[in-house]
C-alpha cells in the first residue's frame, strides 16, 4: 500500500493539528466562517496554495463540519489530486448527513455537497 492510499480523513485532521497548533476547534471567534469564504476568494482566482492553506484552517478551527472538507477536496478537484479529493469530499458528505440530521444544515446544502461528491467521484484520474 503507499502512502498515498493511506490517507485517512482522522489522519488528515491529526497532521493538520500539528500545523496548526495555534488553533483550538470552535475556538477562533467567528474568523473561522470568514476563512471559508477566502479559501473559495482563493479557489475563484486560480490561487490553489493559499485556498488550500485557508481550507486546512477551516478544518483544523471545525474539524466536525463539511465546509472545510468540501472546500479543500474542490481545491484538489481543481489541480487534479483525485484521491486526495475523493477521501475529503466523502468525509464531508458524512459530516453533511450528521449535520442534516442535527438540522445544522439544510436539505439544499446536503444535496450540493453530494453533487459535488458525485462530481469528483467521476473525474478523471491524472
Amino acid at each position: 500500500m503507499t502512502e498515498k492510499q493511506q490517507i485517512t480523513p482522522k489522519k488528515y485532521l491529526n497532521g493538520l493539528r500539528k500545523q496548526f497548533p495555534e488553533i483550538r476547534p470552535y475556538n477562533e471567534d467567528d474568523w473561522d466562517w470568514a476563512w471559508c469564504d477566502e479559501g473559495y476568494q482563493f479557489l475563484e482566482a486560480c490561487d490553489f496554495g493559499m485556498a488550500e492553506l485557508t481550507f486546512q484552517r477551516v478544518i483544523a478551527a471545525r474539524p466536525k463540519d463539511p465546509d472545510g472538507f468540501e472546500g479543500l477536496a474542490m481545491v484538489y478537484k481543481a489541480i487534479g489530486h483525485k484521491h486526495e479529493a475523493v477521501v475529503l469530499i466523502d468525509e464531508a458528505v458524512l459530516l453533511a448527513k450528521k449535520r442534516y440530521a442535527e438540522e445544522y444544515i439544510d436539505e439544499e446544502a446536503l444535496h450540493d455537497i453530494a453533487l459535488n461528491q458525485h462530481y469528483i467521484h467521476e473525474m478523471e484520474e491524472s
